[in-house]
């Protein structure tokens, strides 16, 4: 997914193939009733004049979060400690003649800090997402915010790995000229093989779990998947699959299109990383039965790379957690039959 401004600044959040940094930024999204701490770049420096939250480059030797703390201090004389930020994920991002891998941190506050600027900055205020609109932003500052905007709310994950199989294939699917007015289709015949198929999968993966969309091609495919297994089951609505409204906004964003996480996209968003934080309380191992919007949101969230973000039919998928703060996903093929 990538997204331009004005500048030919692109913001991405799956890495480009391409894709090749120079160095690694951390910044850091001080939240006070509503509003964000921004800065003035002074005059004479890179963008000097325009706005942007207390960033820069990690150090030989740093980590991320070691970079922001030093860093806004330096910009800002705030004292931060590493359990009052958050770690929101990351942006890749392209200048003309720079790459570099953008680290998001959020901390939100009672009161608002006081604020000493370096000679770096000449100015800070405190600005809404309204007042945002009528200040000279850094190139891609506003994507950045947008992005960090749609993740910050996102539920403490636990940390553990957990099985995703998107639902065996409908008409809809094989057929995606087909006018259907049924948001709650079930499987054709090719997508209850597909879901067959899978199924001696299931067996080797010693589940103990499955939280599946209550809608009829997901329980449809669940069904066939586990029936012979003892697990816990579990339904969850927040699994469901978003609008094809919201998909084609989602898609857009991987256009180059324009970014701005308007509301209908953004509460989707965080009605899946519920579902997974629900399903995650489960005992593992876990499988989540859903759609392939709900994959997308899930690998959105959870800034997975070097992993396909749109998957097929009854394509599983095993997610990880690598470190303190990374995720990492990886298809498990299945030996599929000429249909």
């Amino acid at each position: 997914m990538k997204t331009k401004n004005q500048d030919d600044t692109f913001v991405f959040r799956l890495r480009p193939k391409d894709f090749s940094p120079v160095v690694e930024v951390a910044a850091c999204y001080n939240e006070w009733q509503g509003k964000v701490l921004f800065l003035k770049r002074s005059i004479g420096k890179s963008e000097g004049g325009k706005w942007g939250v207390p960033a820069g480059k990690i150090e030989k030797g740093e980590n991320s979060l070691q970079a922001v703390i030093r860093e806004t201090y330096e910009e800002t004389k705030i004292s931060l400690k590493e359990q009052q930020l958050r770690f929101v994920g990351k942006l890749f991002i392209r200048k003309p003649g720079i790459d570099y891998v953008y680290h998001m941190y959020h901390r939100k506050v009672d009161f608002a800090p006081n604020v000493m600027l370096s000679n770096e900055h000449q100015e800070y205020r405190w600005l809404s997402m309204a007042q945002i609109g009528v200040f000279s932003l850094m190139s891609g500052a506003l994507e950045a915010l947008y992005h960090c905007k749609a993740l910050v709310n996102k539920p403490k994950l636990t940390r553990k790995a957990f099985y995703f199989i998107r639902h065996g294939e409908t008409d809809v699917n094989a057929d995606p000229e087909i006018k259907c007015v049924d948001y709650d289709l079930p499987l054709n015949n090719r997508g209850r093989n597909q879901a067959q198929q899978a199924r001696e999968l299931m067996k080797d993966l010693s589940l103990k779990s499955v939280c599946f969309s209550p809608l009829k091609r997901a329980s449809e495919t669940k069904d066939i998947l586990v029936s012979n297994l003892h697990l816990d089951h579990e339904e969850l609505e927040n699994l469901s699959e978003c609008k094809a409204s919201i998909w084609t906004k989602m898609v857009q964003l991987e256009k180059g299109h324009e970014f701005q996480v308007c509301d209908d996209v953004e509460n989707f968003l965080g009605r899946s990383i519920r579902g997974l934080d629900a399903g995650l309380r489960k005992k593992s191992p876990i499988l989540l039965v859903a759609h392939g919007g709900i994959h997308w949101a899930l690998c959105y969230h959870l800034s997975i790379d070097n992993h396909p973000w749109k998957i097929g039919n009854c394509e599983l998928v095993h997610f990880q957690p690598v470190g303190q703060e990374e995720w990492k996903a990886e298809i498990i093929k299945v030996d599929r039959e000429t249909d």
